[in-house]
């Protein structure tokens, strides 16, 4: 529970899920060089942002969640003493 008077900072997701694409992308790029593998290329870009977006939208839900159980807590007083 955040006690301070500025507000946490939000998790950036989406930054993070960008990343994670960037990563795989490279990834499969470079092992299909190394390694030799043949696979469609096309094909796994588009199941890779398709699973970024799920990744997303859960990551929304949990954060609205979060939100809203937050919002249903009583505010923390600002005295210890009290």
């Amino acid at each position: 529970m955040n006690t301070s008077s500025t507000p946490a900072k939000k998790f950036p997701t989406g930054t993070l899920v960008f990343g994670l694409i960037l990563i795989v992308v490279a990834l499969a790029s470079l092992s299909r060089l190394v390694l030799h593998w043949s696979f469609d290329m096309p094909l796994l870009l588009i199941a890779i942002v398709a699973f970024a977006g799920i990744a997303m939208i859960f990551s929304g839900l949990a954060s609205a969640g979060k939100s809203r159980k937050s919002k249903d807590e009583p505010p923390v007083p600002t005295d210890p003493n009290l």
